[in-house]
C-alpha cells in the first residue's frame, strides 16, 4: 500500500540549490548560524496542488536564495517528488493541508525531491521554533533512548543536551497520553520533530510532527506492543521498569511494556503484569524478528 513508483522530474533544466543569504533567526542568534543548503534543509509546506506548484518556507524563518535567484525566506518548485514509500494513504496525511507539513529535501532541475515528509494532526504552527530531537544510537538499559539532544532545524550550532521532552502541554493529546510516541520517534533516524523550547534541560514540546515518509521497513515498537498484548490485553508503555513496577492499579490486571536496551541492530523490550516483570525480548530493526532473552 505504501509503496508506489517515485514521481517523474517534469523539468530538465538545471537550478541552483538554496544557499543563505543571511539567515533571519527568530531566536536571535544570526551571527552562530553557517550556511545550509537545499540538500537536507528543512521546509514547510505552504501550498501545493497534490504535488504541483508547491510554495516551500524554510523552517524556523531563515532567509535563503532560491532556485530562481530570489533572496527570501519561501521558495517556490515546479513540482514535489516524494519517496517511493510514500503512498495515497501518505499522500493524504501529509499534502491535505489538515495539518502542517514540514519536509526535508533538496531543489533538483525546479523540482523539490523530498527525502522526509512530516506533518501536525491539526492546523496551527505556534509560535515556538521547531528543534530536531535525537537520541544516542544504543543504549544500555531504561530510560532509552538517552543522550537526548535537541537540534534547532536549519542551523549548524552545537546542539543542546537534554534529559527528557516534555509532552504535557503538547498541542497533539496523542503525545499527551503515551509520551513514548516521542521516544520512539527521537530513536528513529528522521528523529522527533517538535517546536518548543528548553526548561531546566527539559525540552516542552508546544507541536510534535508525525513521521510520513520514509517508513522504516520495520517499526520495533509496533511489533513489541502488538507482542506484548496479545490476547488482546491493553498496554501502558512506560519509559522505565522501576517506574512500570511501582504503578497503583486500582482493579484487575494493567499489562506494560518498557524499552529497555537498544543497539543500531536491534531494540530490547521488557513487558509485565501490575508489578512484575514477565518477559524481555529482542526485535531486529531489519526483519522484525523477535528473539525471547528472559521470561519470569
Amino acid at each position: 500500500m505504501r509503496h508506489v513508483t517515485a514521481l517523474a522530474l517534469l523539468l530538465s533544466s538545471p537550478l541552483a540549490g538554496c544557499a543563505p543569504a543571511g539567515a533571519d533567526d527568530p531566536d536571535g542568534a544570526d551571527s552562530l548560524e553557517a550556511a545550509i543548503t537545499s540538500a537536507g534543509a528543512w521546509y514547510h509546506l505552504d501550498h501545493s496542488d497534490g504535488v504541483a506548484n508547491p510554495t516551500l518556507t524554510v523552517a524556523n524563518g531563515y532567509r535563503v536564495t532560491c532556485p530562481d535567484g530570489r533572496s527570501s525566506t519561501t521558495c517556490r518548485a515546479a513540482r514535489l517528488v516524494l519517496p517511493a514509500d510514500c503512498g495515497w494513504e501518505c499522500r493524504d496525511g501529509l499534502l491535505s493541508g489538515r495539518g502542517e507539513a514540514m519536509l526535508r529535501g533538496r531543489f533538483e532541475r525546479g523540482a523539490f525531491v523530498v527525502t522526509a515528509g512530516l506533518d501536525t494532526w491539526q492546523a496551527g504552527l505556534g509560535a515556538e521554533s521547531i528543534y530536531r530531537i535525537t537520541g544516542a544510537a544504543a543504549c544500555a538499559h531504561d530510560p532509552c533512548p538517552s543522550g537526548l539532544s535537541a537540534q534547532k532545524l536549519n542551523t549548524t550550532r552545537a546542539p543542546t543536551a537534554v534529559t527528557a521532552v516534555d509532552f504535557s502541554h503538547a498541542a497533539d493529546p496523542n503525545y499527551v497520553l503515551d509520551p513514548t510516541r516521542g521516544d520512539d520517534q527521537a530513536a528513529s533516524e528522521v528523529g522527533l520533530l517538535a517546536s518548543g523550547h528548553v526548561v531546566a534541560h527539559v525540552f516542552r514540546a508546544d507541536r510534535v510532527w508525525r513521521p510520513w515518509t520514509p517508513r522504516p521497513a520495520c517499526d520495533p515498537q509496533l511489533t513489541a506492543r502488538d507482542h506484548a498484548g496479545r490476547g488482546g490485553a491493553e498496554i501502558a508503555q512506560l519509559r522505565t521498569v522501576a517506574e512500570a513496577e511501582r504503578r497503583v492499579v486500582p482493579e484487575g490486571t494493567s499489562a506494560w511494556l518498557v524499552r529497555t536496551a537498544q543497539t543500531p541492530a536491534a531494540v530490547e523490550f521488557t513487558a509485565g503484569v501490575n508489578d512484575l516483570w514477565a518477559e524481555r525480548f529482542s526485535i531486529d530493526r531489519r526483519t522484525c524478528a523477535l528473539t525471547v532473552l528472559a521470561e519470569h
